[in-house]
């Protein structure tokens, strides 16, 4: 229990986690999830469009460094309505071209293969500097079939941005863009998104970039995390399997506070609060041991 004299009341407030240290804890996530998989990823990254649906605003705000500093960054946003509903719409629009992808890929490998069929390790939705939001998707490339199904889907997002661009015209897919915003149907094989980029390609060994990489895009990487905290999906195959969760990851952060206070002499307690469970325990140090084996037991 806290000694007395060290100026906390009976029920501390805890202050939340910090943008650097919700950064950390992201890129702790992906790392040792995607090194459990143990294979080669591919990153997919799918952008909204540019000025012909989204056109600038007046609006600019501030993404590097401190502001009225001469090296700040500040960046121009897109005109309010049009960010509004693009961002509003976004992540439907997205799930919804993703799952379209994954269906069709999964039918193009049954074709083939009667094994398990692949699936994604994990995406992120994070907010460009403009002020909308971007999604991207780590997928398996680790076996051959990992590879026809991750390149599949890949073609599938491509195919369907160009098909898109001469189907309709800008005009025609603001309306479309509105219409969902509004709660109306939209043409099925509309998404409204802008071009594919395949330019990342294969990581093959350096998997542990792509993994900060996503951890970075989660947390909200601009200044004082202004852009918002994006939102983040990992395996749940592979979370079940290592164990390294979010939660698990705060409960490690939690002992390393713990150990500080216990060796400033502000902690009168056992390193491992009493309340946890043996099982709960275990996870959690088994966790530490991965992420951070320097302050394991």
């Amino acid at each position: 229990m806290p000694r007395a004299g060290c100026g906390w009341s009976m029920a501390p407030r805890w202050n939340p986690p910090s943008a650097a240290g919700r950064r950390l804890a992201l890129e702790r996530k992906f790392g040792a999830n995607v090194a459990h998989y143990g294979g080669a990823v591919s990153l997919l990254t799918l952008t909204p469009p540019g000025q012909d649906l989204l056109p600038w605003g007046d609006q600019v705000r501030l993404v590097a460094g401190q502001a009225g500093d001469p090296g700040a960054e500040y960046s121009r946003l897109v005109e309010y309505p049009y960010r509004e509903v693009w961002n509003r719409t976004a992540q439907a629009r997205a799930s919804r071209l993703f799952e379209a992808a994954q269906r069709a890929a999964d039918r193009f490998i049954r074709r083939q293969w009667k094994g398990e069929l692949p699936r994604q390790i994990g995406n992120v939705r994070s907010e460009q500097k403009r002020g909308v939001w971007h999604f991207h998707w780590l997928l398996p490339m680790g076996t051959e079939v990992e590879r026809a199904w991750s390149r599949f889907v890949r073609r599938y997002f491509a195919q369907g941005w160009r098909q898109e661009g001469r189907r309709w015209s800008g005009e025609e897919r603001w309306a479309m863009l509105w219409d969902e915003y509004a709660g109306k149907p939209v043409p099925r094989g509309f998404y409204g998104f802008g071009f594919v980029d395949r330019k990342t390609g294969r990581y093959g060994s350096l998997s542990s970039r792509a993994a900060r990489y996503m951890g970075r895009n989660a947390a909200g990487y601009m200044a004082g995390n202004v852009a918002g905290v994006g939102r983040h999906y990992v395996s749940a195959r592979l979370v079940s399997e290592t164990g390294v969760t979010m939660r698990a990851l705060r409960a490690c952060n939690w002992l390393y506070v713990r150990r500080k206070l216990i060796a400033a002499g502000d902690l009168d307690d056992q390193w491992i609060p009493t309340h946890w469970t043996p099982e709960w325990t275990a996870q959690v140090l088994a966790v530490l041991a991965v992420v951070d084996p320097r302050r394991g037991p």
